[in-house]
């Protein structure tokens, strides 16, 4: 070959590798000019010279043809380059439609060329992104509502399987370029419909479809149909939750509520007053039942009928009667027609015995000997840790001449910390108390009645102070082998309170009785706040007592009265003749206590009412500190009735009402037409008399559980 066709060949393979690396999308300007530069002048194309066809004419003819199908091919090859361009356009909306990330495009078999990557975006056309809004969404995978997240990350269940509030759906590959995918031409013979605008995500006629390959869309399903199972899996897992959480609680309250012990002590009938005039019993400023009930309601139960003491519900409240500005005690006496009953001649008599206020400061020193359960069922709902919070608290209010010291009981009792007034030695005895044992309540009374007899004092309030459940299961456990030596140690001047905590395997009968018996209070100790109104705002009056051996007789006028019922104070009856013997046992009642009691009486349809008095109140008390006994008298006559129950003073309406809610839940045959709604609303209206009063506002919420779950629950068959 000559050096003008050589150089003709090289140049026109350049301008073929040009075109074929050319980014433009038409061919080069001038492309056959250059090609007919390289052909010498005297050469025409097209026409022969006659006698030298056979020797020129042939070698440059077929160079220019080899020219003509090289240019032919690099336009071929600016045209592929500009479909393929639109294609991976076409795929990257497709691919971002169907995963966060693209992937590289794979270069189709069927050209051994490399596609170059894509042209950079050009100066004078601004460049635009394709935004989410643009890009059709997958179908929306189902959520979770804001508190099943909450409750199912609460249970566990979301950290456990490695979720989070939403439930994830793994990002999806982007579709595959197929191996076998139809050349350009036969695809867009094939598809008319490629022609078609990307947006909208419309290819080949699948919504989010992707060209030659699986259909988006039914991965976009698929995807959705996981999370769908996923979210419905999950929701199953929370109910399962549920109901395993409501399950283990009625557990809990059924175990909290195993092996209670109370004795119901009855419910006083109505007596003839002819027959029998007087009416004796024992005052008595309990208040544990009440604190019992509390402790029911809060956890959705109508409290154990036995357990309720309408006399303790009553006593628990500070009615806001006046205490006295002379003397030892002021009596109230007054009365209203009954609004529970359609008989005109029923009408309610109340009661109220309040003793002297005496400021802290002033009140007797005091040597208190705690007695503390420490037995296994003490770790039962924490009940060792109340006893020592409680103790903490009453060691704020103590006076540097004050002594506590600790016994402590479980199979056998030891002294932990004989009395001593050093706050720091007892705070930390008390903070070394640990569950251990079983419980020999017998032996830790007899060793406190040891430790307080060996630090008695004259002129200060000896008093033992026992914490337990009440569970005495080792020893002669009955109450009697007990109560002998408190009835000797009482006349001796050592006073007995107990503090009952827990409710399962609780001895409410016991503690109430132990009390009694030790002519102190029994309180029940469900909360700290319990047990700061107990140790802390009624300490003086807890540690003070002002009238030891307290009894009350009311003698009614038969003219006048036709029968009479006393709510409450059963198990502190006393027989008439027995009123002033000094040896029968009766209650105390310390500084600021307020003791409550209420009648329901018949008035006779003939009687002169204006005339007669309906009945006269015996207070007959020993002081403690000279020892000597005391009677004081009290009449009523009809000028102490309200004319109706509306009229009435607020504290006559509030005990008539705490009364009632008491004899419903007691099972009261003489409240059993009673509606505890209609009590919970008379108690919602009457507290607005008491405003600030806490224990009035906490009064309102209980009797609304109680009718709530009394009505829940249905009322008992006949």
């Amino acid at each position: 070959m000559s050096r003008l066709s050589e150089r003709g060949v090289r140049n026109v393979r350049d301008i073929a590798r040009e075109l074929a690396e050319s980014e433009s999308f038409e061919p080069p300007a001038g492309l056959l000019e250059k090609i007919k530069a390289e052909i010498p002048p005297e050469i025409r194309v097209g026409t022969a010279v006659p006698g030298t066809a056979s020797r020129i004419f042939v070698p440059r003819q077929r160079w220019l043809i080899a020219a003509s199908l090289v240019a032919a091919v690099g336009a071929g090859l600016v045209g592929l380059r500009t479909w393929q361009a639109k294609e991976e356009e076409s795929l990257k909306v497709e691919t971002h439609l169907a995963a966060p990330q693209s992937a590289p495009a794979k270069p189709s078999p069927q050209s051994s060329f490399a596609v170059p990557p894509p042209p950079p975006p050009r100066a004078d056309v601004p460049h635009r992104d394709v935004s989410a809004s643009e890009v059709p969404s997958e179908p929306p995978a189902p959520k979770l509502e804001a508190k099943e997240r909450q409750n199912l990350d609460s249970l566990g269940y979301l950290s456990q399987q490695g979720q989070t509030a939403q439930p994830a759906v793994p990002p999806a590959k982007p579709p595959a370029v197929p191996e076998n995918r139809p050349a350009p031409s036969a695809a867009r013979a094939e598809s008319p419909q490629m022609e078609k605008a990307v947006e909208g995500g419309v290819v080949r006629g699948v919504a989010g479809g992707v060209v030659g390959g699986s259909p988006a869309g039914v991965e976009s399903q698929t995807r959705g149909q996981d999370a769908e199972a996923k979210v419905r899996r999950l929701r199953k897992q929370l109910q399962q939750a549920r109901e395993e959480q409501v399950r283990e609680e009625k557990d809990k309250k059924a175990e909290a509520y195993d092996a209670v012990r109370f004795k119901s002590a009855g419910t006083n009938p109505f007596l003839d007053a002819t027959a029998h005039r007087f009416s004796t019993f024992g005052l008595d400023v309990d208040t544990g039942s009440y604190a019992v009930a509390r402790r029911y309601l809060a956890d959705g139960h109508l409290p154990d009928p036995a357990s309720v003491r309408v006399e303790e519900w009553l006593n628990y409240f500070d009615y806001g009667d006046p205490a006295p500005v002379r003397g030892d005690f002021a009596i109230r006496a007054e009365g209203a027609p009954s609004p529970f009953s359609h008989d005109l001649q029923l009408r309610l008599l109340r009661f109220n015995v309040k003793a002297r206020q005496m400021k802290t400061e002033s009140r007797r020193s005091a040597v208190l000997t705690f007695v503390i359960d420490i037995s296994g069922s003490m770790a039962r709902e924490n009940r060792l840790g109340l006893v020592k919070q409680s103790l903490f608290l009453l060691l704020g209010q103590l006076r540097p001449d004050d002594r506590v010291g600790l016994v402590v009981f479980g199979s056998h009792a030891r002294l932990l910390l004989e009395p001593t007034g050093d706050h720091e030695a007892i705070r930390q005895a008390v903070q070394r108390l640990a569950p251990e044992g079983s419980t020999n309540t017998e032996e830790g009374l007899a060793l406190g009645y040891d430790v307080a007899g060996r630090n008695f004092r004259m002129n200060a309030a000896n008093r033992i102070i026992l914490c337990s459940d009440g569970v005495a299961n080792v020893g002669r456990t009955g109450p009697m082998a007990i109560l002998e030596r408190i009835g000797r140690e009482t006349r001796r001047g050592i006073e007995l309170t107990t503090l009952g905590f827990g409710m399962g395997n609780y001895n409410d009968d016991l503690m109430e009785q132990l009390a009694d018996k030790g002519e102190g209070r029994y309180a029940y100790i469900d909360t700290l706040d319990e047990a700061r109104r107990v140790l802390v705002d009624e300490l003086t009056g807890t540690l003070q007592t002002v009238a030891r051996n307290a009894k009350a007789q009311v003698e009614f006028n038969s003219v006048v009265v036709a029968r009479y019922r006393l709510l409450g104070y059963e198990n502190r009856a006393i027989a008439d003749d027995r009123f002033r013997d000094e040896t029968v046992p009766a209650g105390q009642i310390g500084a600021g206590h307020g003791v409550t009691a209420l009648y329901e009486i018949e008035l006779r349809r003939d009687a002169p009412h204006w005339e007669q008095p309906v009945a006269t109140l015996h207070l007959r008390y020993q002081v403690p500190e000279i020892g000597n006994v005391t009677e004081t008298i009290r009449r009523v006559g009809f000028e102490d009735f309200a004319p109706s129950w509306e009229r009435a003073t607020p504290a006559l309406r509030l005990a008539s009402l705490v009364a009632e809610l008491a004899e419903v839940l007691k099972g009261s045959p003489w409240a059993r037409q009673a509606d505890l709604g209609d009590v919970a609303r008379r108690i919602r209206d009457v507290a607005r008399q008491f405003p600030g009063n806490e224990k009035v506002t906490e009064l309102v919420d209980l009797a609304g559980r109680a009718a709530r779950i009394k009505a829940g629950q249905g009322e008992p068959e006949e």
